[in-house]
């Protein structure tokens, strides 16, 4: 893939495409709460095929005037949410039982689980069944004590963080529980040792959910 450009460094002749970076993708799960920046992510990772870069498409899909719309999309490059590129990643596609194990399994060292909010284990790498059905559980309990306690995590300590972790004595995660809100779905990575999130499969696995639970 070729590296992200500003609008300005490329020719008129070529054909740009809107990719979403993995901290893109992070951005726009990490919460719920709306915003122009997280409301155009989740359109382009909702889609089936990469979506080209058109001016007056970026004004459409934002609800905001040429010159806002232009003036977020340059936010968020600068963020490094999104770049245009002219050979994007291709749209995973298929079944959720089918290519979900194959998107998470890169996401960790060897033990990656993803669990939904009920405590239903989704997909996993690494756990055994048992490990699988005990972890989803935990996660569930965690999500629940996460939204008890959100005011004081997000308002009063002004942390805005979702996730959970079980840490060393270095403070590194042993094992992490990163949570991926989708709508009103919320869903948890499950990763034992070092979370490998900045990677393509993280975007591949936010759109494929997104593709299947997001109310539009």
């Amino acid at each position: 893939m070729s590296a992200g450009a500003s609008v300005a460094e490329q020719t008129r002749t070529e054909t740009l495409f809107f990719q979403v970076t993995p901290a893109g993708a992070f951005y726009a799960t990490l919460g719920q709460e709306p915003d122009n920046m997280r409301a155009l992510l989740l359109q382009l990772l909702s889609a089936d095929t990469p979506v080209p870069y058109v001016p007056s498409l970026m004004a459409r899909l934002t609800g905001l005037t040429d010159e806002d719309a232009k003036s977020l999309l340059d936010k968020m490059q600068a963020r490094s949410l999104i770049e245009l590129v002219t050979a994007p990643y291709p749209v995973v596609t298929g079944s959720l039982e089918r290519i979900l194990p194959d998107l998470i399994a890169p996401l960790g060292e060897g033990k990656v689980l993803l669990s939904d909010e009920q405590g239903f284990a989704l997909a996993q790498c690494g756990f055994s069944n048992e490990d699988s059905e005990a972890l989803a559980g935990m996660a569930a309990d965690l999500m629940a004590l996460g939204e008890r306690h959100k005011a004081l995590v997000d308002n009063r300590l002004q942390l805005y963080g979702c996730s959970w972790a079980l840490v060393n004595s270095v403070g590194q995660s042993e094992l992490g529980f990163w949570i991926i809100c989708v709508g009103r779905e919320k869903f948890l990575l499950i990763i034992e040792g070092m979370p490998y999130l900045n990677r393509q499969p993280f975007v591949d696995l936010t759109s494929a959910l997104i593709r299947r639970y997001l109310d539009h």
